[in-house]
């Protein structure tokens, strides 16, 4: 559960307000690349970055749902929003970790931590780690066989990044 101001701003940007808590947090789950497959509408696929370094943030333009937060084509690793991927029992994924909880709309949501605790990392290091050297950064439904993005991310400027956070 990421309650950091980039992950209300991008649903702000995609006027999808119900994949956040009241708290203003996004329940992401971190899964390799080459396991995401879409069904439909991958010609549909966009890209945005909120800042020009920011993370590649991937949504469908008819819709605007998000699908899919990652760095780059380097690192397998793509946080998709828990809302979009339908009854997935906490069995399978985990429970929700809240972290960066000091930017939580309210104050600190019970249970998270100001920032991402450090067991947390030690799971996911190796975790990433792991799909990298098996190779399962690709393929990717987010990057060509060459690496390149699908499409050229949108980068937002100062005008349009500025109003997504003026509600913090």
């Amino acid at each position: 559960m990421c309650y950091c101001q980039d992950c209300r701003a991008f649903a702000r940007w995609l006027g999808t307000p119900d994949i956040t808590d009241a708290y203003g947090g996004t329940d992401i789950v971190q899964v390799a690349p080459s396991s995401v497959t879409f069904s439909a509408g991958s010609s549909r696929l966009r890209s945005m970055r909120l800042s020009p370094k920011g993370l590649l943030r991937w949504y469908s333009d008819c819709c605007r749902v998000p699908m899919g937060n990652m760095v780059s084509v380097g690192l397998p690793f793509v946080g998709m929003a828990r809302a979009r991927l339908g009854d997935v029992p906490s069995s399978v994924i985990g429970p929700p970790i809240g972290i960066n909880g000091r930017s939580a709309i309210g104050g600190m949501p019970p249970g998270a931590v100001a920032r991402a605790p450090l067991g947390m990392i030690v799971h996911v290091v190796p975790l990433i780690f792991g799909w990298w050297l098996r190779g399962r950064g690709r393929p990717s439904p987010y990057f060509t066989a060459e690496g390149v993005p699908l499409v050229v991310p949108q980068v937002l400027t100062a005008e349009e990044h500025a109003p997504l956070y003026a509600r913090a």
